[in-house]
């Protein structure tokens, strides 16, 4: 693969200049076009340890207008990001649409800096690397345009621009720190990334591979192909087809779903609901103390019917830990900052730390859920939805997350009448508006979507819990002791 890459292809000064004129104004153009557009551009700046990477992204930002350029440097790990799922430090710095931003590093440096070295073997890094194409094929599929670009220089043109003391090019920009270190394993690299390339080189997301040893020939060639893939993206958006699981074909509405398992009569008396509580609030307090002194983390998900008792449920869970070991998430229609980014955006900034729990009343489920029935989001988006959360949730519990999931359910004829009581109850009046009134016409819609949910993301790392809610005493303790379940289990692990 490389080997086409070391072929002393180069460019003269005169003409460089020439072109880069000539460049510099198409690539404002269609930076300017793109500032309109609905989605963002990923620009993925990678390749061998002193091929020139810097220059490259200092080129751009000089080429283009910087003010619309987010660069971002993903070097050491800090503290704060290992205490988070991997992804959380990419997710934090996604360009908004009509935004360009320049990853220097990226989600492929640590897998193949840790096989190259030797920390981990081929299962390990062919497991990041789907997991790397799956999570570029979500991005696009969103509509973002990924440009990938490898810049490779030989072994021997590595070692000479070690011995210039320091400088890289005649200019100021200072060689990596870590340069020396991975000459050393320069074939080793060279093998993994090679291997990394081509199992990740898809059709929606390719590499571009670019020799890197004449500095004119190198940046040149950087700037005509984020170019050419600007301007293609541009004049056709269409992203590429995607598998995703059928929903769920319901011919007739008195067919059975899952809903109709959870049983309507559970009931709690007063004095069993008083014992229990007590009982279950104790032992959940003492399991968070636990889960933060292992650094264990935890992230629920409320979702259910209007008028189902979520805040009460939340609050009996609330009651039980420490404030300085949780927070709580309310999550309603996006606001403009969310909607220029990908729908999980808003979700994976707000995730705890290792050691505290992130309650989310209401959450990424919203695009199968409301966006799904109310028609804000597309049957493609919906449906592809079920296997991106699927993989989100899995990255937080490979990171060691507890991931619970309840969904409360009462009866059709339970929230009319709570919907009633809330209408002549002065202090409860706010609670019910004319949009519960309207969600309450498309049950039978929102009933089958609860089902397909269900159906394709309640998983054995992430199950659905469906929570009897008839009776607000048996739901709230039926959610206790799931949590307590979850974080027993987790501390086991």
């Amino acid at each position: 693969m490389f080997e086409t890459l070391e072929l002393g292809r180069k460019v003269k000064k005169k003409d460089f200049e020439s072109a880069e004129f000539r460049l510099r104004h198409q690539l404002l153009k269609a930076q300017f076009e793109l500032v309109e557009r609905p989605w963002p551009v990923i620009v993925i700046v990678s390749g061998v340890e002193g091929a020139g990477k810097g220059t490259v992204v200092h080129r751009f930002n000089k080429w283009m207008d910087p003010r619309f350029i987010d660069t971002h440097a993903f070097w050491d790990r800090s503290d704060e990001e290992e205490s988070h799922p991997f992804y959380w430090r990419f997710w934090r710095a996604m360009p908004a649409h009509g935004r360009i931003g320049i990853f220097f590093g990226s989600w492929y440096t640590r897998p193949i800096v840790e096989r190259a070295l030797g920390q981990s073997d081929d299962a390990a890094l062919d497991d990041a690397l789907q997991r790397i194409s799956q999570f570029e094929r979500m991005l696009c599929a969103d509509g973002a345009l990924i440009v990938k670009l490898w810049f490779h220089i030989s072994h021997q043109v590595q070692l000479e621009r070690l011995a210039e003391d320091g400088k890289f090019e005649k200019n100021n920009l200072r060689i990596p720190e870590n340069v020396a270190a991975f000459a050393q394993r320069y074939d080793d690299f060279s093998r993994v990334s090679e291997r990394a390339i081509r199992k990740t080189d898809t059709s929606h997301s390719p590499w571009h591979l670019i020799e890197a040893t004449n500095a004119h020939y190198r940046d040149l060639t950087a700037g005509e192909t984020l170019l050419e893939a600007l301007q293609d993206h541009l004049l056709d958006q269409r992203p590429p087809d995607h598998p995703h699981p059928a929903p769920s074909k319901l011919l007739e509405r008195d067919q059975p779903t899952i809903l109709d398992t959870v049983p309507s009569d559970a009931r709690l008396s007063g004095d069993e609901y008083k014992l229990q509580l007590s009982e279950w609030q104790q032992r959940l307090q003492d399991l968070a103390w636990q889960a933060r002194d292992n650094k264990v983390s935890c992230v629920a998900v409320f979702e259910g019917w209007d008028a189902a008792g979520k805040g009460s449920a939340i609050r009996r869970v609330t009651e039980a830990i420490d404030p300085r070991l949780f927070k709580l998430e309310q999550y309603a229609a996006p606001n403009d900052e969310e909607r220029v980014h990908h729908y999980l955006w808003r979700f994976w900034r707000k995730l705890a730390a290792d050691g505290r729990a992130t309650f989310f009343d209401r959450s990424w489920y919203g695009r199968v859920l409301v966006e799904r029935v109310e028609g804000f989001a597309t049957e493609d988006e919906w449906m592809r939805a079920y296997a991106e959360i699927n993989r989100f949730e899995e990255q937080l519990t490979d990171h060691g997350c507890v991931v619970l999931k309840f969904w409360i359910h009462i009866t059709r004829e339970e929230q009319l009448a709570r919907f009633k009581l809330r209408e002549e109850t002065p202090h409860k009046q706010h609670k019910i508006t004319d949009e519960d009134w309207r969600n309450r016409d498309k049950w039978d819609d929102y009933e089958l979507a609860v089902h397909d949910m269900v159906t394709h993301t309640s998983t054995s790392n992430a199950p659905w819990t469906l929570v009897a809610g008839n009776d607000k005493r048996y739901a709230r303790i039926q959610i206790l002791e799931t949590f307590c379940r979850g974080f027993e289990a987790a501390l086991e692990r």
